[in-house]
């Protein structure tokens, strides 16, 4: 039997992370969790993920797209670049749609984008079609 896909929630509310966590281990993933971006950049180096959950808001406005473009740019984690990444937010917008006016953003730009509350079957099914295999 195949190892069990982890995925990796980074979002500052205990709550949601409690939530998904939840709900992600009942469709039978392991589940790792952190509060901030920069933890979860940490966390991404040590016990790399096949799924990255990101929330847009977090220490910072735009905290989540700065873990996007670290993720998918930064030398220090190449080996994490093609890791899928879900953002998943409470902001109604995509960064195309919000940063529209820097010209290129696919820099900041995440696989696939969800708006909170999230829609249970519609996450599950997003989830499934990003992680690899």
């Amino acid at each position: 039997m195949p190892d069990k896909a982890r995925i990796l929630i980074i979002d500052d509310d205990a709550d949601y992370r409690e939530s998904a966590r939840a709900l992600l281990e009942s469709a039978g993933y392991e589940v790792l969790e952190a509060a901030s971006g920069r933890e979860g950049l940490a966390t991404a180096r040590t016990q790399v993920p096949d799924l990255i959950i990101v929330d847009v808001m977090m220490e910072s406005l735009s905290e989540g797209y700065s873990v996007v473009q670290a993720l998918k740019f930064s030398r220090e984690y190449r080996d994490l670049a093609n890791v899928p990444i879900l953002m998943v937010s409470s902001v109604e917008a995509d960064p195309a749609t919000l940063f529209g006016w820097i010209g290129d953003t696919s820099w900041i730009t995440p696989d696939d984008y969800l708006i909170k509350p999230l829609d249970v079957a519609k996450f599950l099914e997003r989830v499934r079609t990003l992680l690899p295999g």
